[in-house]
């Protein structure tokens, strides 16, 4: 069971540590931390963005929300926080796709080169071929894969082993 009764020692404790009354109650209260947890952790230290400051990021296209977020949690010096451009959106998600990338830009090319569709390349690498095999041989023909098959089927019927199929057509 949770203990949310707050003692008058407690309160004077979390004082020490810089939490307020109101803080601690919303902290036990409302989200369930450890009593201890909660006198014992300051509360985060926030700093002030200077009216000068807001406008001047805003001359720069940077929205308030944004330059408290730069300053507070990135830890931005003030000046650089107003005054840096922010990042093209098309530039970002770029960056972030190459951050992302699973298989090597040059082997995807090299795949391209040779005519092996980006699904094929994926699939063979995921049953288990190297990256440059998956890259380099070239795809079978629907009429290479034909007669592969029909040369399967009569090596089975040489040896006697017929077709996994043929169990089922008899039954």
């Amino acid at each position: 069971m949770f203990d949310f009764y707050i003692t008058p020692e407690e309160y004077e404790r979390a004082a020490a540590y810089g939490v307020s009354p109101a803080l601690l109650e919303v902290r036990v209260r409302s989200l369930a931390w450890k009593k201890e947890r909660a006198i014992t952790t300051p509360p985060q230290k926030k700093k002030r963005i200077a009216k000068e400051l807001v406008e001047l990021a805003e001359k720069n296209g940077i929205c308030y929300s944004t330059l408290k977020y730069r300053i507070n949690v990135l830890g931005w010096e003030p000046e650089r926080a107003a005054t840096q451009p922010l990042q093209d959106r098309k530039k970002q998600a770029k960056i972030a796709y190459e951050k992302s990338r699973v298989y090597p830009k040059e082997i995807i090319e090299l795949a391209k080169k040779n005519g092996i569709p980006y699904d094929t390349f994926r699939n063979r690498v995921r049953s288990g071929w190297s990256l440059v095999d998956a890259a380099t041989r070239p795809v079978m023909t629907r009429r290479e894969i034909g007669l592969m098959t029909k040369e399967k089927r009569e090596f089975r019927l040489k040896i006697g082993n017929k077709s996994p199929l043929s169990n089922i057509r008899q039954s």
